[in-house]
């Protein structure tokens, strides 16, 4: 039997999801549950029956279910699976149930057929191959009536004359068949800044709404010259490289990478973000696709899918072996080595960062290669080998000395000091902190990056009330995808200082209410539950850990189970749920801890 349901058919003998014609992985617990409700798509399901049906005797617990349950809703979207408080789940989506011999897809082969149902399955398979063809010819007609203006930056740190060269190649190669029109830009900031903030850039460079940003470094070596292209939009942004033996022929292959990204629908008006839908989209267009192969892993490792991650990162690995492919090759061995690090697999971590390596040791491509001494100092930490993390940090040092490149050495600096914070040597913790914000003065990097020093010595005080001018400091900096992380902590320590003062007001008037938010939505209740009104914390709470759970926010989640497991002692049953989901996902010493603090009340 088959089940379809928006644009996904689902074979149900053999547990095998497609979108279109492309299979999405699924565990086998995912594809057991989705089974279960499509095949039970009216009633409202217990969590019990759902166990029974689903883990039959395995002794699991419930927070197993919530965490399948939010993996298929990543899937599918939040609205596919509805929560019924204190009922169960119900399946949301239309399903329609179909023979497998009337829906088989065409690639599927069965040994024994009546010519009546073959000559059947030919037509369908022919009508469906002539359907995409023709969504794929109105998707590439729509775009190709949409020319596209870039503005092609020329940074300040372009010194030599043939980078300045390039853009004059870039323009004349980019324009030539009437999709694009160039705009030269001028850009203080080197192309390191570009890429670390693009968002920032494309903001700052005044581009007009619908037009983009484009920015290019490149890595020079006797077998050729890599390039690293960026673009950036409002809401979306994109990167990737390419390689050629000269700047004539680096200046055509980008100008062809751009074509295939207008055909592929980066540039459509109707694309305005790039999320998993739109990615899987262009993926049924270009399934080898190396940055699409890339956005997909680093999708799916966000999510905590990390299996469907891995599939990806390994297919690139192995995708292409010529030296210009390198870069992508090393970027899938670096994603392999965090998905091992995040299983506790650090020698598997390790083998994947030393391959990684010897990717990159006979190319110029520096920046890689220190986003490789990055990853090594802290799988050093998290093995708990201080020895070599701060070997591998007085390695980095030197490397980024070598370099030159101001911002490189600076996130270098500012990692030095993190880990040598967590190794518990304060000297090198504010030598190298200082020696950050130096650099920043210096070269007159962008004001945004402030923020993680700032954030430092408002950490490295202890003293919330000491803290306080590089929080207000951190809050009034432009925000980027590097700088988000200490913006939102900056301002849940700030609150929490204003919580601790009984400063209510100021605490409630630094929250944007209208931002229906994990984070939000627990700093809201922890105000209500400073000022006893637990009833009013209440709501607040389970919005933030049914948000949090949903986005993968575990932190938030965790802290929010926590909360609602001390506001519900008179009510064990539900108890009992937010201390499984704590049991499975909390750190076990400090959730003891909390146990201790709570019982000693």
């Amino acid at each position: 039997m088959e089940a379809r349901f928006a644009e996904y058919r689902f074979a149900c003998d053999q547990l095998i999801l497609y979108k279109h014609k492309e299979i999405i992985p699924l565990k086998r617990n995912q594809a057991l549950l989705l089974n279960f409700f499509i095949t039970n798509p009216d009633g409202i399901h217990s969590k019990d029956a759902i166990m029974n049906a689903v883990w039959q005797n395995k002794v699991v617990s419930e927070q197993v279910v919530f965490q399948t349950i939010s993996q298929l809703r990543a899937i599918f979207g939040t609205d596919a699976i509805k929560t019924f408080s204190r009922k169960g789940y119900k399946w949301q989506l239309a399903v329609h149930l179909a023979s497998a011999i009337d829906s088989e897809p065409a690639d599927t082969v069965f040994t024994e057929k009546t010519p009546q149902v073959r000559k059947r399955s030919h037509w369908a398979a022919f009508i469906f191959g002539a359907l995409v063809a023709v969504g794929i010819y109105l998707l590439q007609a729509l775009t190709a009536n949409e020319q596209v203006t870039l503005h092609l930056v020329q940074s300040g740190d372009s010194t030599t004359a043939q980078q300045k060269t390039l853009p004059q190649l870039s323009t004349r190669a980019i324009t030539q068949d009437d999709i694009f029109t160039i705009e030269p830009t001028q850009k203080s900031h080197s192309a390191r800044q570009l890429f670390a903030a693009p968002k920032l850039a494309w903001q700052q460079s005044n581009v007009p709404e619908g037009e983009w940003l484009l920015w290019t470094d490149t890595f020079s070596s006797d077998k050729g010259i890599f390039l690293n292209y960026g673009l950036s939009q409002d809401s979306r942004y994109w990167h990737g490289y390419v390689y050629a033996e000269t700047h004539e022929q680096l200046s055509q292959k980008l100008s062809e990478r751009l074509t295939q990204l207008h055909q592929l629908g980066l540039f459509s008006q109707s694309n305005n973000k790039l999320d998993i839908s739109t990615l899987t989209s262009m993926k049924a267009i270009a399934p080898d696709d190396p940055d699409l192969l890339l956005l997909l892993a680093n999708y799916y490792l966000e999510v905590q899918q990390l299996d469907v991650a891995m599939t990806y990162a390994q297919k690139l690995t192995n995708l292409d072996l010529s030296y210009g492919f390198s870069p992508y090759r090393a970027k899938a061995h670096w994603l392999i080595a965090e998905l091992y690090k995040k299983r506790h697999k650090y020698q598997l971590a390790s083998n994947s960062l030393n391959k990684m390596s010897a990717t990159l040791a006979d190319t110029p491509l520096w920046a890689l290669s220190y986003e490789n001494i990055s990853a090594k100092a802290w799988l050093a930490y998290k093995q708990h080998d201080f020895d070599t993390m701060f070997k591998v940090l007085d390695q980095a040092i030197e490397f980024g000395q070598k370099q030159g490149e101001p911002l490189t050495l600076f996130e270098l600096h500012i990692m030095y000091s993190i880990l040598a914070r967590k190794g518990g040597d304060d000297h090198k913790k504010y030598a190298h902190l200082n020696e950050a914000q130096a650099l920043l003065l210096k070269h007159e990097l962008d004001e945004s990056n402030f923020a993680v020093v700032f954030y430092h010595f408002a950490i490295f005080t202890q003293d919330n009330n000491k803290a306080l001018p590089y929080l207000e400091k951190i809050l009034a900096l432009p925000r980027t995808a590097r700088n988000g992380w200490i913006i939102d902590h900056a301002s849940e320590m700030l609150i929490d200082h204003y919580i601790e003062q009984q400063e209510y007001d100021l605490a409630l008037s630094s929250i944007d209410t209208q931002l229906e938010s994990p984070k939000n939505m627990l700093l809201l209740a922890k105000i209500y539950h400073a000022q006893q009104a637990q009833e009013k914390a209440r709501p607040y709470l389970e919005k933030a850990f049914e948000l949090a759970r949903l986005q993968y926010k575990t932190r938030i989640a965790i802290d929010s189970a926590l909360m609602l497991f001390q506001l519900n002692a008179h009510q064990p049953e539900v108890q009992a749920e937010y201390m499984a989901y704590l049991q499975g996902n909390a750190n076990k010493k400090w959730l003891k801890k909390q146990m201790d603090i709570l019982a000693s009340k």
